[in-house]
């Protein structure tokens, strides 16, 4: 006969009996305002590579006012005879046509040489923000993904205890960053949308969106201010509208800057990677914005299912 085996299910879905997070809080104060840190926008004069082959170097920096971008001089060669005139004090750089302009009239009789070309969209950026990325996985879900892993296990005060104290810890540590992007993996309950929590006498236990992420996000709502946070989650979260409800009441609290989550039923991370990579390099790299880099990203890869981008 063929052989077979059996594997496990690729996806973050199941059931669980549903807990209130709220009854196993501690009665503390409510958490600190987030404090005030600059807006996560793109400063001027921020990019540091260039925005055709996304190296450094001597660069070409764009005049144009609102332009963040540089392209460097092996990418854009100006023969040592035209040099001195292109450092004229009166002299512009305007890109993406790549014009040395001096009251509105070009400086050289010939366009500059241009050997390469663009590594992506002519109206990117190249923006080098120190960019955190941070794994918030359900305990015994670990997968080695590169990220700092932040593990939780809520069903419990003292376990509820000791997140918060290692949360608070790491949150401290990413106030440097200039943008944070936040993954959280956990299983999803089928039918209720609810997102589990953590083991109970190793069973597992779920509770409503809100809640679960309301103690997630308040020890590190210094950092949730502004960040990307990306659910990978199974659909139900999405496609439950009560659940729903709930993330984008924890997104009006929170503020970040956006929360991306997946409504296929059975989610399968493996084909959520080209989707997701697209996103954070046009969004992190490029400075698009998150609406646009999302629904060019699921436009392209909807092998999984689809998915609904809730921008704040």
């Amino acid at each position: 006969m063929a052989r077979t085996k059996q594997t496990a299910r690729k996806a973050t879905g199941g059931s669980a009996p549903r807990v209130n997070l709220q009854v196993l809080q501690k009665k503390k104060a409510k958490a600190k305002a987030a404090s005030n840190k600059p807006s996560l926008k793109i400063p001027a004069n921020v990019n540091s590579f260039c925005v055709m082959c996304r190296d450094g170097g001597d660069m070409w920096v764009c005049d144009k006012k609102g332009c963040n971008r540089v392209v460097c001089h092996k990418c854009l060669i100006v023969s040592e005879e035209y040099m001195y005139k292109v450092k004229k004090a009166d002299v512009k750089f305007i890109c993406p046509y790549f014009g040395f302009y001096s009251k509105g009239e070009p400086v050289l009789s010939t366009p500059p040489i241009i050997p390469g070309g663009f590594q992506h969209a002519m109206t990117s950026q190249v923006a080098p923000l120190p960019t955190a990325l941070v794994h918030l996985h359900l305990e015994g879900l670990h997968q080695d993904i590169g990220h700092p892993q932040l593990p939780f296990n809520l069903a419990t005060p003292e376990s509820m205890e000791a997140y918060e104290k290692e949360a608070s810890h790491l949150a401290n540590t990413l106030c440097a960053y200039s943008r944070v992007v936040l993954f959280l993996t956990t299983h999803s309950d089928e039918d209720r949308g609810d997102l589990f929590t953590g083991y109970l006498h190793k069973k597992p236990v779920a509770s409503k969106p809100f809640q679960v992420l309301q103690l997630l996000l308040s020890p590190l709502s210094k950092v949730a201010d502004g960040a990307d946070i990306v659910f990978y989650v199974c659909g139900s979260v999405v496609t439950n509208p009560q659940s729903f409800d709930g993330v984008k009441e924890v997104a009006q609290q929170f503020t970040p800057r956006s929360m991306l989550l997946f409504d296929a039923q059975n989610l399968q991370l493996a084909f959520t990677v080209p989707c997701l990579q697209s996103v954070l390099d046009n969004t992190i790299i490029q400075g698009f914005p998150i609406s646009s880099a999302a629904k060019v990203a699921l436009n392209n890869c909807g092998r999984f299912g689809g998915g609904k981008v809730s921008v704040d």
